[in-house]
């Protein structure tokens, strides 16, 4: 459902027709981008740190490995190559991490010249974490070992080796409404309503992405939204 309300939210890059191009998704889970890439002509492996979810990923004809990068490379040098890579992507991993500077200068390692990374990230930096506070549905402590801004980010990028290609507000209030379900959950705990929207942000409804989408432009425009897309270039 990511994809449905802002197609900027896990942008791919296209593919060169004159000879296969290689991608690396980072956490990715069952597959549903992979998917995606080799639609577009890309020849892609996936690492997941979850073997039975990986495992589903593989069912779909996919180079799955199970881990964390580090363990991965480390073990199968030959396929993960220094500047091996045309693109890597990483959606909602990176806040996961417990080292993340280190995956992000392997990550360099293993991209090409001009290679990209794309990823995403709660925005620590948006008004509604500042309104809600502890009730901020993206703080998902311990999950959640890092939480980033814009500010952040640039920087961590800008000393990784990586230059900014596009710093994308995405059009996504999925943490708004889980930010309320908590509000609402803690509370008035003999409501139904909190429980109801917690499990709506983890399984939205395409109507009600609908209904929400003029809030989510709203706040993409004025670069408060909860989530941020951010695409970097291999100096």
């Amino acid at each position: 459902m990511l994809w449905w309300i802002d197609s900027r939210a896990a942008p791919i890059p296209a593919c060169a027709d004159t000879a296969k191009q290689r991608a690396l998704e980072l956490g990715c889970s069952h597959g549903a981008f992979l998917i995606q890439l080799r639609e577009l002509g890309w020849e892609c492996l996936g690492i997941e740190p979850a073997a039975e979810v990986a495992s589903r990923a593989a069912e779909r004809g996919f180079d799955v490995r199970v881990g964390p990068l580090e363990e991965v490379v480390a073990v199968d040098p030959q396929t993960f190559t220094p500047l091996s890579f045309d693109a890597v992507f990483a959606w909602m991993v990176i806040e996961h991490l417990h080292d993340p500077v280190a995956t992000l200068r392997l990550v360099r390692e293993l991209l090409k010249p001009g290679g990209t990374l794309s990823f995403s990230v709660p925005n620590f930096g948006c008004w509604e974490r500042r309104a809600f506070g502890r009730f901020w549905y993206a703080m998902q402590l311990p999950t959640h070992l890092q939480h980033f801004t814009s500010g952040s980010l640039r920087r961590l990028l800008e000393i990784n080796g990586f230059e900014l290609l596009d710093l994308i507000h995405q059009r996504n209030v999925n943490n708004l409404v889980g930010s309320v379900g908590l509000w609402l959950r803690t509370k008035f705990p003999r409501w139904s309503v909190g429980e109801r929207l917690i499990r709506w942000t983890d399984n939205p409804s395409a109507l009600g992405l609908c209904l929400l989408a003029p809030i989510a432009r709203l706040l993409a425009m004025m670069r408060q939204a909860g989530r941020l897309t951010v695409v970097v270039r291999r100096k």
